[in-house]
């Protein structure tokens, strides 16, 4: 049965788990965070320290930061001392230039910047301590990547972060009361589509990106790569690996073209959007047939994330390939029982991927999560194949999907801490 959570707590939840970004998530939200810090003490810092959760870390260490040719979280900071501000939420870096990128380095080189692990923390925590002239400021960024919870100045508490009320109600478990895989679909078969501009503006900012991933080298260049081996445009399955790889080459080099994202993630926004584009495109549907599409593609790993949260060890790949899949299935008109099965499979195929940081090689992670879509999309649809009920899969889709959730909130914990420790002693 279908949940009764309204139209509008739908809307919200959409707007709340997308959003624009400028970078990979994790170290722009540790830049919000200086940014914040900055505007309060009123001088460009002296000194930088950051306290940053394993998951933070893990995430930010490795991959490049728009405007410069340097990678990682210190860099990003350092900029985020510079230019930026808070308003601008994860395109705080969008003023970066060649000057502003300079004076960034000279300031990691100068040991003003410092980053320690923080414990016993949530797994999404930043929290920026700026020095300068004998003052100093402090922000800090947890539970999600624009959520600025609290910021001081010399000590004293000058900034609380809203506490806004929601119009949906979450259950003991963390999900959303009434939200479903039919509800979802119910909802975006009648959405008013005036309300959905904030995927168009996805679908255009995403479809970017994967385009400058072609026409330039970004990382490992696996989209460029796949796309001269692709045999077709028609051969839709290797041009959506292509482009969504394309994106994320350039995304993790430091591309300064912004994308949407989805759960606090570009890479993950760029999985869904870019291969339900392609899929649109091919078949010459409307363009409301499209954003409808989209929204479901986006809502889809939103339910799934609900229990999991923004970061852990199962690789975001893994909802998102599941939502480009329900995406490009609700274009080719899938029934809902189709849809589920679809699901199902894809949780049967890639629920061990695991998230070691964002990276280069996430391109590769994505081109399998875009793999296993299409490999679920044609047992299900054009086979009718139902998935079977073994390993985590279960009769139900939504306990399917809890029974992934379980692994990712507790069974991958151990995994996650080993990965930390693996990246922090290397």
């Amino acid at each position: 049965m279908a949940g009764n959570i309204s139209d509008e707590a739908i809307l919200e939840l959409l707007h709340t788990y997308t959003g624009m970004a400028l970078g990979c998530t994790e170290p722009i939200a540790a830049a919000l965070s200086v940014v914040k810090a900055r505007e309060i003490l009123g001088y460009v810092p002296e000194k930088i320290s950051l306290r940053v959760s394993g998951n933070i870390y893990k995430n930010g260490m490795g991959v490049g930061i728009p405007g410069t040719t340097r990678r990682g979280i210190k860099i990003a900071a350092a900029l985020g001392a510079l230019t930026g501000s808070s308003e601008r939420s994860l395109e705080v870096l969008e003023g970066v230039t060649d000057e502003i990128a300079t004076q960034a380095v000279e300031m990691v080189e100068k040991d003003m910047v410092d980053i320690e692990i923080a414990y016993n923390v949530d797994k999404l925590y930043i929290n920026a301590t700026l020095s300068a002239n004998g003052h100093t400021a402090s922000a800090t960024v947890e539970h999600s990547h624009t959520n600025i919870t609290t910021a001081s100045k010399d000590g004293t508490e000058v900034f609380t972060g809203k506490k806004e009320k929601c119009s949906y109600a979450k259950t003991s478990t963390g999900r959303v009361e009434g939200l479903s895989v039919e509800r979802i679909y119910q909802w975006a078969k009648t959405v008013d589509i005036e309300k959905l501009d904030c995927i168009t503006s996805g679908a255009e900012a995403n479809w970017a990106i994967a385009d400058a991933g072609l026409k330039k080298r970004y990382g490992y260049s696996l989209g460029k790569t796949l796309a001269v081996k692709s045999r077709t445009d028609a051969d839709l399955m290797r041009n959506s690996m292509a482009r969504v790889a394309a994106g994320i080459d350039a995304r993790m080099s430091g591309s300064m073209l912004p994308v949407m994202t989805n759960s606090g993630s570009g890479n993950q926004g760029i999985t869904i959007y870019v291969p339900v584009i392609n899929t649109a495109v091919q078949m010459g549907v409307s363009n409301e047939e499209m954003i409808r599409a989209l929204a479901f593609a986006n809502m889809i790993p939103i339910h799934i994330k609900q229990q999991i949260g923004p970061l852990s060890a199962l690789c975001g790949i893994v909802p998102a390939s599941i939502g480009a899949a329900c995406g490009i299935a609700y274009l080719r008109d899938a029934t809902l029982c189709q849809i589920k099965n679809v699901i199902q499979l894809i949780i049967a195929n890639i629920s061990g991927l695991f998230c070691d940081g964002a990276k280069a090689s996430c391109s590769m992670k994505a081109s399998v999560g875009i793999a296993a879509a299409y490999e679920a999309l044609y047992i299900a649809i054009d086979g009718n194949n139902t998935a079977l009920c073994d390993g985590i899969i279960s009769p139900d889709v939504e306990k399917s999907i809890d029974n992934l959730s379980r692994i990712a909130i507790s069974a991958m914990d151990s995994t996650d801490t080993e990965i930390i420790n693996i990246m922090t002693c290397k």
